[in-house]
């Protein structure tokens, strides 16, 4: 998978295999590929929202602890 790619890219790409297996016209194989397409994709966005949620906890006691200290 392309390290640069942003979770916008992975999230849109991951739709349009949802899609896809979706429509049930891909062969078993196909759909097989697909799937495994779209578990790394499903991880790689769990990562990024995972690590998006940490900095926001962080932040957040940081100004809790600024404003505790006023």
């Amino acid at each position: 998978m392309n390290k640069k790619m942003t979770f916008e890219d992975a999230a849109e790409k991951l739709g349009a295999i949802v899609e896809k297996l979706e429509g049930g016209e891909e062969t078993l194989e196909g759909s097989l590929k697909l799937f495994e397409e779209g578990t790394a994709l499903a991880s790689f966005c769990y990562k990024k929202l995972s690590s998006a949620e940490q900095k926001i906890t962080e932040l957040t006691a940081v100004e809790e602890k600024k404003d505790g200290q006023d």
